[in-house]
């Protein structure tokens, strides 16, 4: 997994970048290959990024920075990949620390608690959690123009590249990727006018899921076919690597026209301060 310290310019600079900007951009490019069985990065999908930030507010605005990218400029799509070596808890937009965060225990035990901006439900994310977003510009697909039918169908494409590897996986629920009835993923969305992002978190074969329990409280809202299970009786691992589930997705999303990964990287800083980092978004609900 590719771990790297950013250092970014102002969010409005344009296309000039500082050349600690694109430092951090050549930097990234070389380590993207880092478990994808010795490819080197000319062998890569050139719109597929394996890139971890040095800070998780960091790693949720460079999300944010590939979407507001894209739409500004009306061209390109991404695919992004990153994992934290640390467990910390993500809540969606709408998400409510008192209902979802076992906040006492997270201040305990130093697990950072943050907020994106797409919907969804809150996660527990660390070692063995892979994070994958995909922005799309919503001419790309028919299927991309309305909540519901984007959703399912970067899902399902997700699904059908996993199930490749060996794994009988389906989309249930309206975000969910399982495995005979068990969660193996959950997703969120987050749309512009012209651009949509998906995110899903998918538990590879190291996964901590006992510790779901001690971080996160069980969900009041819930699908229907979780019923009354546990987080422990509901999630389930893959039972693959996170290299292999790399490697499916790449080539799942090959033909995403290719995108200036380096474009987004001067958006991190403003959107880290006035958001992402900032205690007003974090503790909003």
């Amino acid at each position: 997994m590719a771990e790297i310290d950013v250092e970014s310019n102002d969010a409005e600079s344009g296309p000039e970048r500082s050349p600690a900007g694109f430092d951090a951009h050549d930097q990234a490019r070389d380590l993207i290959a880092s478990d994808r069985n010795g490819a080197t990065p000319s062998e890569l999908s050139p719109n597929a990024f394996d890139v971890t930030l040095g800070d998780l507010a960091a790693d949720l605005a460079l999300d944010e920075a590939l979407l507001i990218e894209i739409e500004e400029r009306g061209v390109g799509g991404a695919v992004r990949f990153w994992e934290r070596r640390e467990l910390a808890v993500v809540l969606g937009a709408s998400g409510r620390i008192g209902d979802d965060v076992r906040h006492d225990v997270c201040l305990r035990d130093n697990v950072t608690i943050a907020r994106r901006s797409s919907g969804g439900g809150t996660v527990l994310i660390g070692p063995g959690a892979l994070n994958v977003t995909v922005v799309l510009r919503v001419s790309a697909a028919g299927e991309l123009r309305s909540v519901d039918s984007a959703q399912r169908y970067i899902l399902s494409r997700h699904a059908a590249a996993i199930g490749r590897l060996g794994a009988a996986v389906e989309v249930s629920g309206s975000g969910d990727l399982t495995i005979a009835g068990r969660k193996c993923s959950g997703s969120a969305q987050r749309r512009l006018k012209a651009t949509v992002m998906i995110h899903a978190t998918i538990l590879c074969r190291s996964f901590p899921i006992n510790l779901m329990n001690t971080y996160l409280c069980e969900p009041k809202r819930r699908p229907s076919y979780r019923g009354a299970r546990s987080h422990d009786e509901f999630l389930t691992r893959l039972p693959f690597d996170r290299g292999e589930i790399v490697s499916a997705l790449i080539n799942e999303w090959s033909e995403i026209e290719a995108f200036d990964f380096a474009a987004a990287l001067g958006r991190i800083d403003a959107l880290v301060a006035a958001k992402f980092a900032d205690p007003a978004w974090v503790e909003r609900f």
